[in-house]
Order: structure tokens, then C-alpha cells, then sequence
């Protein structure tokens, strides 16, 4: 009976990037990350993850810098915590969607430890896959295991895991980009696009890649924003949506928006459609009932993580009315 306790695993603790790449070039999917170690380790215990190698980055110190400039905007190493994000006076200044955004995140104990590229590489979760090794032997492996059935939608032919990280939407909104590295290269992708929508492989990244950088530009003058999570109870347990909401309003009228949802589909949703709707509208009832007509059907809702769709697009409807009416005021 497996009785929740970590498996064997070979530990390793490299001092430098170069260092973490060679290993991981060597290990590929026979490593696990670990960065704040709030979802990595509860993985190994459940046997959700089968990798024979921990592989510590808390050590590099590149890893845990924070560092700006007004032509280049910020750049987060990804083993900065959230409680440093939280507590940065730059970010706090300049970002402070990101700052409400980490605050978001779980509680106290859990921000002190859990760090920002953790979040943003977050495991898709699902109710059936997020369990122990000894409930999966009365059941059919599902797609997230390496089976060929779905227990979230009956008769799916792939993986319907949500996407649950709290901070990307803020992220995403904010035009964030992360620098991946391997041995030998480095590419830099738009966050929004990191995000297969497989709940199975949620991340477009290889077995040998690893973020080393989250970049956000400087900010922009004259927007508004705002950002909700709405949960059975509060940071404590997974979103049931989170939403992130920018707009530029000049005169009254809408020259520009950023919406982007998570904790809804299998991977987080910037909602373009929407923003170009609004763009040039005053922000009328009839016009925010449009925006919501559009932002649903986009976000196309699952029922997963304790919620229905119903429930969910209903909440996406709620908080979009609340963020606007905070914002205009």
C-alpha cells in the first residue's frame, strides 16, 4: 500500500546555470525541478510524477534575482518566491497586478515557500489524476497516466486537466515573456503561448528546457486594472476562475484591453476576441453585456475541480461586471 511517503530519489543541488542544464540534458524526463517544492513534492508522494532525480535550483543565485530598469522592465528569476514579489517595493510600485495577484496564491506558509516560476509551470490538475497510486489500482489508467480514457469528459479522446495557476493571468495580461534555456540555446516565448491546452502536456516545453527568466515590460501610463479569484474558500483551495483585467479608457471611451481568464479550461485564455470588441465602446450595460456574451464563449468552461461549467461561467460573468465597475469608477 503506498503509504504517501516520497520515493527514493537521487538528489542534486547544481550552483550554476550551466551546471542545471548539463544535468538536465543528461536526465531529461527522469528529473523533477524542484524550486518552493508545494506542488513537486505532494506529486512524488502521490506517485503523479515518476522521476528518479530531484534536481534543487534554490542554490543559483541568477535563479532568485529580481532586477529593473525603465528601458527593459523587470526581470524575475523563476525561484523568486511569491512572498518576495509580494514584498518587492518595485514590483509593489510598478507591477502591483502581480503583487495581488501572488497574494492570491494559497496562504502565508505556502507564499513563503512557493515560487513564481513554480506557478507559472504549474501541473495541470484534475480530481481523478491528483490521487495516490493506491486509489489508481481499482481504476483504468486516464490520459494524464498514459491510459486512453477521460474521467472529467465522458467519451474525450485526450486530456481535460485544468489549468490552475493563479499568477498567469496577470502575466498574460501584463505582456510577460519567459527566457527558456537548454544547453547550447536560449528562446524567449510570450507567456500567453507557453500553453499547449493539453491538460495531459500542459507546457510547451522539452525534457532538457527550464525557465530561467520571467520579463515584463515597463509600464505603460494611463491603465486601469484590476484582478479576482473567486474559490469555495478563498486562496486557501484551486480557483474556479481567475481573471485579470487592463484597459486603457481615455474620455470615456475604451481605447484599449487585456483579459485574460485561468482555473477555467486547460490552459489559460486571453480573451483577443473580446478586447477588440471593446475597443472604441463606451462601457455601457449593453456593450458589457456583449463583452460577456463574447467572454464565455471563448473561455468555453469545464466542469472540473469541484465546479460545473455552469458554475464557472457564471463566475466569470460576476467578476468581469465587478473588475469593470471597479475600474471606471
Amino acid at each position: 500500500m503506498n503509504n504517501m511517503r516520497l520515493p527514493r530519489l537521487d538528489y542534486l543541488e547544481p550552483g550554476e546555470t550551466g551546471e542545471l542544464l548539463e544535468l538536465l540534458g543528461e536526465m531529461g524526463d527522469d528529473c523533477t525541478i524542484l524550486a518552493g517544492g508545494t506542488d513537486v513534492v505532494p506529486m512524488l508522494k502521490r506517485r503523479n510524477s515518476t522521476a528518479t532525480h530531484l534536481v534543487n535550483i534554490k542554490k543559483i543565485l541568477r535563479l532568485k534575482e529580481i532586477s529593473y530598469d525603465d528601458e527593459n522592465g523587470i526581470r524575475i528569476g523563476p525561484a523568486v518566491t511569491l512572498r518576495e514579489i509580494i514584498n518587492n517595493p518595485v514590483i509593489s510600485d510598478k507591477y502591483p497586478l502581480l503583487a495581488k495577484a501572488a497574494g492570491s496564491v494559497g496562504f502565508n506558509q505556502l507564499r513563503n515557500m512557493a515560487t513564481l516560476g513554480g506557478n507559472i509551470c504549474l501541473d495541470n490538475k484534475c480530481i481523478y489524476f491528483n490521487q495516490s497510486a493506491f486509489w489508481w489500482k481499482s481504476r483504468r489508467d486516464c490520459f494524464k497516466r498514459g491510459g486512453d480514457i477521460c474521467y472529467v469528459v465522458k467519451g474525450g479522446n485526450g486530456c481535460h486537466a485544468l489549468s490552475a495557476a493563479d499568477t498567469v493571468p496577470a502575466l498574460i495580461s501584463l505582456g510577460a515573456e519567459l527566457i527558456i534555456e537548454q544547453r547550447g540555446r536560449e528562446r524567449r516565448t510570450l507567456l500567453e503561448v507557453f500553453y499547449s491546452g493539453d491538460g495531459g502536456n500542459p507546457h510547451w516545453l522539452d525534457r532538457n528546457e527550464v525557465v530561467t527568466g520571467i520579463l515584463i515590460p515597463s509600464p505603460d501610463r494611463g491603465w486601469k486594472e484590476g484582478f479576482l479569484k473567486k474559490s469555495y474558500r478563498g486562496s486557501v483551495d484551486f480557483a474556479f476562475a481567475t481573471l485579470s483585467l487592463r484597459l486603457r479608457i481615455n474620455g470615456g471611451v475604451l481605447n484599449d484591453a487585456r483579459i485574460a481568464l485561468n482555473s477555467v479550461s486547460t490552459k489559460p485564455i486571453r480573451a483577443r476576441k473580446t478586447e477588440l470588441y471593446l475597443r472604441g465602446k463606451t462601457l455601457s450595460d449593453p456593450t458589457l453585456r456583449e463583452a460577456v456574451r463574447l467572454l464565455l464563449k471563448e473561455s468555453m468552461p469545464l466542469s472540473v475541480i469541484g465546479a460545473s461549467a455552469l458554475v464557472r461561467s457564471n463566475t466569470i460573468e460576476a467578476i468581469f461586471i465587478d473588475l469593470m465597475e471597479m475600474i471606471k469608477n
